[in-house]
């Protein structure tokens, strides 16, 4: 089978999508599926191109088994509406004008947000006469409007319009959670074509072992491992270490976004000293950090559309045997509270939040209990190999749909 995956993200940049894609695109490699990515040149999330790459018109590169084609982007920064959106709609563009060199294909699978990319993609699927899987990670513009990015009613009711017009081409849609696949079989564009595909991560890549404990009673080792925008209020997470002190918890964030110079100068405005911020981070360090780390945390905003967010982040620190203290309402703390993993607080609260690294500060037969039972969970269900049965299942399905619907009757 032949697999094109059409993707505004992709490494060398550094995001749950990009790790996941990888992952997913090279175990499927490796089962004999000719795979290709379609993808821009990397510039997430400060919109400096990487170096050695530049922007050009294409290029076509090879990856862990699999091809990689690049196209020209407009390269702008994560933060700043319409700038991003002239970025993501400058790829969709790209790709199409370029879609020769990715090949034939037997399904395109399109990730959105950005909703440009899956927009694209029906013409980019259509030249190719090939099916469309639609990945949406993520409630796109409804996740812009709950958190106030996107206000103008005519932009909303384009976007909603693109929305359904993407679902109405697909051949089948798919996502994370089961709070995005309900949404989305109440919309009639999408209805009966919508399947759940648990997140993957790359167990493999993470060390269970636990952080040696030191003689003295040290701070806890706390980490945050991913983006930093709108949707997570950091802000809460910064509180928490303030009022838990330094002598119970030192926090790293790991990370970048459009939130962060406001996490920054608020952490810095309140002179408080036991939280770091390291900017970007490769994919190559993060295991590392959760080596050198006794806990992870997770934190969601209080929105109803969040209640279906299962962030990479958690899976990760799973895999990596530490316990999550997860700041969330819905499925989160819900995976959680099945596996063990960790503590859930409400979230927005600080004080609940200071109060569980406190916990696990001063219990590190507990940190180690929690941490041992999100190792077995990664290895359970969210592995690369359980990623690729369900995914191969799920790309057979929408090829014969797509060969059904073209039959001649």
């Amino acid at each position: 089978m032949r697999v094109c995956f059409l993707t505004h993200y992709f490494p060398p940049e550094v995001g749950a999508p990009q790790t996941r894609i990888r992952l997913l695109a090279g175990t499927l490699a490796a089962r004999g599926l000719d795979v290709t990515v379609h993808t821009g040149f990397p510039h997430y999330p400060d919109g400096t191109i990487a170096v050695p790459y530049s922007n050009r018109p294409w290029l076509v590169e090879r990856g862990d088994g699999f091809s990689i084609v690049r196209s020209a982007v407009y390269p702008a920064p994560n933060r700043g509406f319409y700038r991003r959106l002239a970025d993501h709609g400058a790829f969709g563009l790209s790709a199409l004008a370029t879609a020769r060199l990715s090949g034939p294909a037997d399904v395109v699978v399109a990730e959105t947000p950005p909703l440009f990319t899956a927009v694209a993609a029906v013409a980019y699927a259509a030249v190719k006469r090939a099916a469309l899987v639609v990945n949406v990670a993520d409630r796109w513009p409804a996740s812009a409007v709950a958190l106030g990015a996107l206000r103008d009613r005519r932009a909303i009711a384009l976007a909603a319009a693109l929305e359904r017009y993407v679902y109405r081409h697909a051949d089948l849609i798919v996502a994370p959670t089961e709070g995005i696949v309900t949404a989305l079989d109440r919309e009639p564009d999408a209805g009966g074509r919508t399947r759940r595909i648990w997140p993957v991560v790359d167990v493999d890549r993470f060390d269970p072992a636990p952080r040696a404990p030191s003689r003295d009673r040290q701070p806890l080792e706390l980490l945050y491992a991913g983006t930093i925008g709108l949707a997570h209020g950091l802000e809460t997470l910064v509180e928490a270490s303030r009022l838990a002190g330094p002598g119970v918890v030192r926090t790293t964030i790991a990370g970048d976004g459009g939130e962060a110079r406001q996490v920054r100068d608020a952490a810095m405005s309140a002179g408080i000293t036991n939280v770091r911020m390291l900017g970007t981070v490769a994919a190559e360090r993060i295991p590392e950090l959760y080596a050198a780390s006794d806990a992870a945390a997770v934190v969601i905003r209080d929105l109803e559309i969040f209640q279906g967010a299962l962030p990479t982040k958690m899976f990760e620190a799973m895999a990596a045997g530490r316990p999550v203290i997860v700041a969330a309402r819905g499925e989160a703390p819900e995976v959680v509270r099945e596996a063990g993993a960790g503590i859930v607080v409400a979230p927005g609260d600080p004080g609940a939040l200071a109060d569980a690294c406190s916990r696990l500060h001063d219990d590190r037969d507990t940190r180690l209990r929690l941490g041992a039972a999100g190792r077995r969970y990664a290895e359970g269900r969210l592995g690369a190999q359980a990623a690729a049965d369900a995914w191969t299942a799920a790309l057979s399905d929408a090829a014969g749909a797509r060969r059904a619907r073209s039959a001649p009757a």
